[in-house]
């Protein structure tokens, strides 16, 4: 998902809201909060937790405002991506939680479909499964790359790894989708 708005109009924003201005952290709050709140609720599967959490991103995010400075190649949502991340980190030590992405459907409320309009079940439950057997890692590149449609450049700067890193691992978690989808004959 691409944001709407131009890399420059967001600029403005960050601008304004470094500046003090309340309606431009208001702006950036609306642009931003239901992609980082999604990213948060799939890690965690708990609604309220992903909620508590978004908020805590958001407010770091204005404590920190005056750190960000805009560099060649770090947009402002890989920055903001980058508090999310540490916020989800810090709620796994506190809680020594593991990710459970199989909790995906519980919580994402927009892939929830009733039965009657498509048969998915079994497919979803699967694919499911799949992901499951991908490591912490690997889901979290997967949801950035595909989900957030971010590059191995930008995941690279949230998750801390090089963008050669990333690739790899993006490659690794593909071909383990693949060889069990050929172990288990199916496709996707």
């Amino acid at each position: 998902m691409k944001d709407k708005n131009s890399p420059e109009d967001i600029q403005k924003l960050v601008q304004g809201a470094q500046a003090g201005d309340s309606m431009s952290v208001t702006r950036l709050y609306e642009l931003f909060s239901e992609r980082i709140y999604r990213y948060l609720v799939i890690r965690v599967s708990h609604r309220e937790t992903a909620e508590d959490l978004t908020q805590m991103v958001f407010l770091e995010m204005i404590r920190s405002l005056h750190r960000y400075k805009k560099q060649k190649d770090v947009k402002f949502t890989t920055w903001l991506f980058q508090i999310a991340r540490h916020r989800l980190i810090d709620y796994y030590r506190r809680n020594k939680t593991i990710l459970q992405i199989d909790e995906l459907a519980d919580t994402h409320v927009e892939l929830q479909v009733e039965q009657e309009e498509v048969n998915v079940d079994s497919y979803y439950s699967r694919i499911k499964k799949i992901l499951h057997k991908l490591s912490e890692q690997q889901q979290n590149i997967i949801h950035l790359f595909y989900y957030e449609d971010m590059s191995p450049g930008e995941i690279a700067e949230i998750t801390g790894m090089s963008a050669i890193t990333v690739r790899v691992e993006k490659h690794r978690a593909l071909t383990k989708i693949r060889n069990i989808l050929s172990k288990e004959h199916l496709e996707l």
